[in-house]
């Protein structure tokens, strides 16, 4: 089970520690942590993640990798995050073992045919629902009302997140829509004050999904 309520992806934190920035961030209320360092080397990716393993040691807070899965089965990670065009959340599943957490982002809602892949995951990441300066290179926004289309259609046990230009102002208008969590990088690793930023958001998270009514799936 992962709770996906408020969803961590490292990214630039303006020259601080990531270490601190992300522990400021889980002090706030973030519930999940994806270590994404795209042009890290494998032993520079392997080091920042034993500092947050270390760093969030007794919080209950899962670390992923992205996309990496040498680096995550090397680490023992937590689990992964995949796409669409990297390894198989089937193959990760096999190669990290059934306790692992397995996520998968769709860019498209036709992904869910492939039901191997969808049954592999332990969540699935609506990428992206709006446009977004983090990750210029993306396909089609869901915008809301994809995002309910993509709620519909996937598995009414797994959780969905949402991804791409969400913040405290918008995330509980997507979990309105039927996401049961938000993945950010740059409204908390630029924020000046990460904690607070995460707290904003999962203040905004746990009362939009009190007013949805029902409960947050894998939590």
């Amino acid at each position: 089970m992962v709770d996906p309520r408020v969803y961590l992806v490292t990214g630039d934190t303006a020259r601080r520690p990531l270490v601190d920035v992300v522990s400021a961030a889980v002090a706030g209320g973030v519930t999940l942590v994806q270590l994404r360092e795209k042009d890290a080397t494998r032993d520079e990716l392997a080091t920042s993640y034993a500092r947050l393993r270390d760093a969030l040691a007794g919080t209950g807070v899962p670390i992923v990798v992205n996309d990496d899965i040498e680096t995550a089965a090397e680490v023992a990670a937590c689990g992964i995050h995949v796409g669409p065009d990297d390894v198989s959340p089937e193959a990760a599943r096999r190669r990290l073992g059934e306790n692992a957490v397995i996520g998968w982002s769709v860019h498209d809602r036709a992904q869910l045919h492939d039901t191997a892949q969808v049954r592999a995951s332990d969540y699935l990441a609506a990428s992206p629902v709006w446009p977004t300066m983090t990750k210029p290179n993306t396909t089609e926004p869901f915008g809301l009302d994809g995002v309910a289309a993509l709620r519909r259609a996937m598995p009414a046990s797994l959780p969905l997140v949402a991804i791409g230009g969400i913040d405290a102002n918008n995330a509980g208008d997507v979990v309105g829509a039927g996401a049961d969590g938000v993945a950010v990088v740059s409204a908390i690793c630029s924020a000046a004050d990460p904690e607070r930023a995460a707290r904003e958001l999962r203040s905004a998270v746990d009362d939009a999904i009190e007013r949805r009514g029902t409960p947050v799936r894998g939590a």
